[in-house]
């Protein structure tokens, strides 16, 4: 009996590993304001030094500070002014970039230790995703910036959508919860003997 109790807890603690998945939705418009987290956005923060941009906290604004849960993911959409787009050619720079931050860096996604900007990708002309590289993840208290650059116009404090996606634990993670259980399990069942 204690050993299927035991197995039914290593089950239920590796299912309900699956509930810590979930996102963060946020959305705005404006030149500038907050998401959803307390994180501050801006359009043109640089005053369009290079080209329209958006940014959080705003492109050459540094870094924000992020206050939400660990996240390996961040989906933005804008709704675009006819004939003006994500500028493509800044997200292929981003991907080259070095997390410096400004235009020199190009359209990216950059969490400490800044190793390597987040993967970008762009999903038609309004949407991008910036997927953490591997060990990057943004966790509280974490230095962070996100720059997003246009062309083909400014998009003048145009409206947004989008999430954070929150991390699922590591298999490894998962695996020694489990035990861990187990082992508590177990030594239940030894004092339930005595």
């Amino acid at each position: 009996m204690a050993r299927r109790l035991s197995l039914l807890l290593c089950v239920v603690t590796v299912l309900s590993g699956a509930a810590f998945a979930g996102s963060i939705p946020f959305s705005g418009s404006g030149s500038d304001g907050t998401l959803q987290t307390g994180q501050p956005f801006a359009y043109n923060f640089d005053n369009g030094i290079f080209e329209a941009d958006w940014g959080v906290p705003g492109v050459g604004g540094g870094t924000a500070i992020w206050n939400g849960p660990t996240v390996g993911g961040f989906e933005v959409t804008f709704d675009l002014p006819e004939g003006v787009v994500i500028d493509p050619a800044m997200v292929s720079m981003g991907q080259t970039g070095d997390c410096v931050g400004g235009a020199a860096g190009g359209t990216a996604f950059c969490a400490q230790p800044y190793t390597a900007p987040w993967t970008a990708t762009l999903i038609g002309t309004d949407t991008l995703l910036f997927t953490a590289t591997p060990g990057n993840f943004l966790t509280t208290g974490d230095p962070f910036f996100v720059n997003i650059f246009f062309s083909g116009g400014d998009p003048n404090g145009a409206s947004f959508s989008g999430s954070y996606t929150t991390v699922v634990p590591e298999p490894s993670s998962l695996i020694l919860m489990g035990t861990g259980i187990l082992g508590v399990a177990t030594l239940v069942r030894r004092r339930i003997k005595l």
